[in-house]
């Protein structure tokens, strides 16, 4: 792999304080075989109100961040959960 030293996307920025890793990911999309095709479960107790249906008030739902390539948090204070399956 190869190291880049500049990117160019989209930035959507994640205001939200101490996010859990259990939020990122949530433990029932963790049994996939790979760790490919995750986009979907991303926030998803966040970003979907009941029956799948996207919040409107999640910033990933909102349309001028579709197909943002980075999330920046303003104050980047990241909580470990204690389901956590990797090391931070």
């Amino acid at each position: 792999m190869q190291p880049f030293t500049t990117h160019s996307g989209l930035v959507a920025p994640m205001n939200r304080v101490n996010v859990d890793t259990d939020q990122m990911v949530p433990k029932q999309f963790l049994k996939a075989l790979t760790r490919q095709g995750f986009g979907r479960t991303l926030f998803y107790d966040w970003r979907y109100l009941p029956g799948e249906k996207p919040n409107p008030e999640f910033v990933l739902n909102f349309p001028r961040y579709k197909g943002a390539s980075v999330l920046l948090e303003p104050q980047p204070k990241l909580a470990r959960a204690s389901k956590t399956e990797a090391p931070l």
